[in-house]
């Protein structure tokens, strides 16, 4: 029987994520994971992968999808917002992906599936309402999803620094 280090590395394998950088996240997930049901193989793995994401990007949306509504008074749904795609195609990877427009993501990393999610969002706010949302108080720019510390933010790139962070895209967590 092999190690949890063992184990945690073949899977990573099973969803093409070998020599990625993988966030504290979904690493301490895959701890729970194997504390649960133990040693899975990478098919029932990849699938626990996939059911994770699609989950994660229907919660994503529902973060964003609020937002927007509080900051505009716009809706995003309906026959209008058809950006979002959940598909799983095995011969294109042992993973199911998130398609949001031209951006897509395929792991169960809450920051990147919230960026991906929050960009396709931004982009049907922009061609159908013809709104910038959101944008910077302080510069009226528009804001672009970024990173920092692990954590999906809305990011201004106006001022003598270069930019700067506004806020986490998840109203829930406080930088």
């Amino acid at each position: 029987m092999s190690n949890f280090l063992d184990w945690r590395n073949r899977m990573l394998q099973a969803v093409w994520r070998q020599g990625e950088p993988i966030s504290e996240e979904v690493l301490a997930w895959m701890s729970e994971v194997h504390d649960e049901f133990g040693e899975i193989s990478g098919d029932e793995f990849c699938e626990l992968w996939t059911t994770r994401t699609f989950s994660m990007a229907r919660s994503a949306f529902e973060v964003i999808q609020k937002s927007v509504f509080d900051e505009t008074g716009k809706r995003v749904a309906g026959e209008e917002f058809c950006y979002v795609d959940y598909s799983r195609n095995l011969e294109s990877g042992p993973v199911g992906v998130v398609r949001f427009k031209s951006a897509e993501v395929s792991t169960p990393d809450w920051a990147e599936v919230l960026g991906v999610v929050a960009e396709g969002v931004q982009e049907f706010v922009m061609d159908y309402y013809v709104t910038v949302w959101p944008a910077c108080s302080r510069h009226s720019f528009g804001l672009h999803v970024d990173y920092f510390d692990e954590t999906a933010v809305w990011k201004c790139n106006g001022g003598p620094e270069g930019g700067h962070v506004v806020r986490a895209l998840d109203p829930s967590i406080r930088l």
